[in-house]
């Protein structure tokens, strides 16, 4: 028996609508983080995932941290200077090309979480002070990373992340010719893009260039949660 045309349209609307309505990911589902995203444009930062597709996502700080828990919350948005996004899609672009991805593990940090990672180490080496001013994470223009797989999984270097040992500097003076070779070639190609090296870690990158509306931006100002 044939439907009347009515019937077969309210069944046809009701099946497109059924991941909305049963929290599935519908095609006008919306993102959990577009209000921060929008908060965001403001202060001239950006999602890792849309400005540098190229690049793997892996907040570390929504794990752990020197301060032997989380400094973000698992739904924390990776973010960055948009001026700055376009220089590391630079080295992303440039990196795949020779088989290697880059992983972000820190961007964009609110200075409430900095703070919180000083209290922890205390250590001016590795943590920029409060009291002589904020990190450049907390600008959204210093960013974390290490070279990674086409698949994702991280390829050796140095040492851990935020391993505050003699392994973190950015100078490697190890006997692995081929952990020297990755690390030649990620600070070279960052390097080029016109970010600086900083001695205690051979993660961490700023950006000597950064350009437009450039400013540290707070967890509150964008409406986020810290731990």
């Amino acid at each position: 028996m044939n439907q009347p045309p009515r019937t077969i349209a309210l069944a046809t609307v009701a099946l497109f609508c059924l991941p909305l309505l049963s929290g599935g990911t519908g095609l006008f589902q919306r993102d959990p983080n577009a209000e921060i995203y929008r908060k965001a444009k403001k202060y001239h930062l950006v999602p890792i995932e849309t400005a540098v597709p190229e690049a793997f996502v892996d907040l570390r700080y929504t794990v752990t941290s020197a301060s032997g828990k989380p400094l973000y919350l698992p739904e924390m948005p990776a973010l960055i200077h948009r001026a700055t996004a376009q220089k590391l899609r630079k080295v992303a672009k440039e990196l795949k090309a020779q088989g290697y991805y880059l992983k972000i593990w820190d961007a964009w940090r609110p200075p409430e979480a900095h703070e919180a990672l000083w209290n922890a180490v205390k250590d001016e080496r590795f943590v920029v002070p409060p009291s002589k001013g904020l990190s450049w994470h907390c600008y959204g223009i210093s960013v974390d990373l290490t070279l990674a797989r086409a698949d994702g999984t991280e390829v050796p270097m140095p040492s851990r992340f935020d391993e505050f040992s003699p392994r973190a500097a950015s100078r490697y003076t190890g006997g692995d010719p081929e952990i020297a070779r990755r690390v030649t070639l990620l600070q070279t190609a960052m390097k080029n893009a016109g970010f600086r090296v900083i001695e205690s870690e051979w993660w961490h990158f700023d950006d000597m260039r950064a350009e437009g509306g450039i400013r540290n931006v707070t967890a509150a100002d964008l409406g986020i949660r810290l731990p």
